[in-house]
Order: structure tokens, then sequence, then C-alpha cells
């Protein structure tokens, strides 16, 4: 995905009211509409969630909660065309076993990370598709050629009037239940070390998904301005900082990325992989389950998930759960000296959310 679209971005971001989303349920997913009792409705939309290029609802269906997800106008653009070539492919008889271009799309590749994590021996939790059950006239996109029932497509507005409607790409997801880490106030030090396993275990598993399916592993080479492997990619920008020690002190960081990383040809020795890329405590779900302390329940988001540098982990994910742990251990070493048994701290040490708003800036964290 390259810099222009991350600005149509901004413009084709959907422009869905409740009742639009509602409409949607009933058409795509409850397709004998409100059954026989008219005060017990099948389906309802909650309310609208944050997002950022996306819309998302937390609705109802036959009394489960749900996420409604309709895609951004771009990831639709490119998901639609890539069901075209395939479908092309197939009625010309051509054999797309080996064609990595037919079915690449960054929505596909969500829709295989969903199905691949839901297996149970990663021991992960994830929003599933809930398979369409419904395609109306003005939805259809051909995908019931090949079998693709994950999502449908309606003609809806986007923030740009000049480009409405068009057509975007929706998801019904199953609801991953529990509250994210960041509304948490207080929790012990064995939740984060629970974080840690949880991402680990992801991380394997994401590697597994990227030996097993060169379609999500294509598709997960698009361009993604966050990804740090384009670090140097921000100097345009650098005229809008107006604060000279921001300006130098960015701009000291790129020329330093530039000699050690890709000149010096250390960035090629580093490890690649798909990465969820957005681990942080928004998006990492907990609960208490059986009384057994703050766990680790799901993860949720993989807008950002894209193939990088593993080793650039460690300066995204997690940044303000590292932050409140590194101060946590500044109040423990001194008292473990130089060995800290995370089994032995009792009572457990706890800590402080409103440590989450503070912005560390002191040297990364030992590898």
């Amino acid at each position: 995905m390259s810099n222009e679209d991350e600005a149509r971005r901004k413009l084709l971001k959907p422009k869905v009211t409740p009742e639009e989303a509602l409409s949607i349920l009933i058409d795509c997913y409850i397709p004998d509409g409100f059954g026989t009792n008219p005060e017990l409705p099948r389906c309802e939309v909650i309310q609208q969630l944050d997002s950022y290029d996306d819309i998302n609802y937390l609705v109802r269906v036959d009394g489960q909660k749900a996420l409604l997800k309709i895609h951004n106008g771009v990831e639709s653009e490119q998901f639609i065309a890539a069901h075209v070539r395939k479908r092309a492919r197939l009625e010309n008889d051509v054999d797309v076993a080996d064609d990595t271009a037919s079915r690449t799309s960054i929505i596909d590749m969500h829709t295989a990370i969903y199905e691949h994590l839901a297996d149970p021996k990663y021991g992960l939790t994830t929003g599933r598709s809930i398979p369409v059950k419904n395609t109306p006239s003005s939805s259809s996109n051909g995908d019931d050629d090949d079998g693709d029932d994950s999502v449908c497509i309606r003609e809806l507005s986007v923030i740009s009037e000049e480009h409405s409607p068009t057509q975007l790409v929706v998801r019904l997801q199953t609801w991953v239940h529990g509250s994210p880490l960041s509304d948490i106030k207080w929790y012990s030090i064995e939740t984060l070390v629970d974080a840690g396993c949880y991402l680990g275990r992801m991380s394997h598993a994401l590697d597994d998904l990227a030996a097993s399916n060169k379609d999500a592993l294509e598709a997960s080479k698009n361009y993604h301005a966050w990804d740090g492997r384009h670090v140097v990619d921000i100097e345009p920008y650098m005229s809008h900082l107006d604060d000279n020690y921001k300006r130098n002190l960015t701009t000291s960081v790129i020329d330093s990325f530039k000699k050690e990383i890709i000149e010096s040809g250390e960035g090629e020795k580093l490890r690649m992989g798909i990465n969820h890329a957005d681990f942080n405590d928004a998006n990492i779900i907990v609960g208490n389950e059986d009384g057994a302390g703050i766990k680790v329940t799901g993860v949720i988001d993989f807008g950002d998930t894209v193939y990088r540098v593993s080793r650039f982990k460690r300066t995204l994910y997690g940044r303000p759960i590292v932050n409140r742990c590194r101060r946590l251990l500044t109040v423990l070493l001194p008292r473990a000296g130089n060995f800290i048994s995370m089994s032995n701290i009792k009572p457990p040490s706890r800590i402080k959310a409103s440590d989450n708003r503070q912005r560390y800036h002191g040297p990364s964290l030992p590898t």
C-alpha cells in the first residue's frame, strides 16, 4: 500500500449510520428477518466503536454480541480486484495454484489469520468471521464462485461525497469477551508476563501461517507507513516540526538508521515475519476467570498486520505496557539485587494505569 493509498484511506473511510448497519445485518446475516415476535428482534446495533479508518459497530445477533466491521474503501478495492482476477483465471481455465497475485488482498489475509489462530493448539482467542447467510444482489461481488462466505459487499457512503457511494467489504465477527488491558486500573506484573507469553504464542502461530499459506504471506508484504523499515519515508514531513530539538532528534535517528541498518547491510540479516504490529494495552483483552487473577483472554485488531522485521516489535509492541513494567522494575531491582524471582514477589507488586499516560524517553530496553 503506497503513501497515496494512505491519503486515500481518509477519503474512503466508511460513513455508515446505525440504521444502515442494522440493514446490513438483516440483509446479509438474518435472511428471515426478525422472526415471529417483533418485540424480540434477532439483531440490534448497540453502539459505534472507536476505529481509525474503518467503522466498527458492537451488535447483537441472536442474543450473542458480535463485531460488525465495514472496511475502508482502499482495502475493499484491493479485495474486489483480487477476486475479479481470480475469477477471470478460473473462467479461462488458468491454473491459479501457483499464482500468488490471484488472491493477495489484505482482507483475505485477515480471514486467513482468523482461521489459522482459531486452531486450539495455539491457545489463542481472536474474532472469527461469521459466515454470510444471504448475499443480496446489491452486495454480490462474485465471491460465491470461489466459495468465500466470510464477507459481503455493499454500496455505502464514505467521507468523500465525490466517491460516494462506493463498494465496501463488510465482515461480521465473533466478539472477544473481556476488557481491554488499558481499562484496568491496577494489575500485577504476572499479567504482563502472561501478555508476553501470549504474544510469543501468537508470533509462533503467525510464523506457521507464513510457512503454510503463501497467499497470506504475499498479502502481508504490503506497504505500511508505520513499518519500521520505512523510517526514512518520514523525511518529507520533517518541515512540519517547528521545534528544533524534536526536528534534530528525529533527523539524528533517521541518519543513524540509514547508516547502521540500510547502508551497513545489517537490515538484511534481521529476522522477518508476519507481525500483529499493534499489540498494545488497547488491543489486549483480559479477564479474571475463576478468580485466578487478571489473565489475557484474547487479542483484537489486526489492521496493522504486516510482514516486517521482527526486531522492530520491541519498539512498537506494548509500548505503554513496557513503560509501566520499566517503572515497576525500577522499584524492584534495588531490592532484589541482580536477580528477581517473579514467583517470590508476594503480594504481587502492582502497576498504576496512570503511568501509561507518561512517555518514556530513555534508552531502549536491552535485547
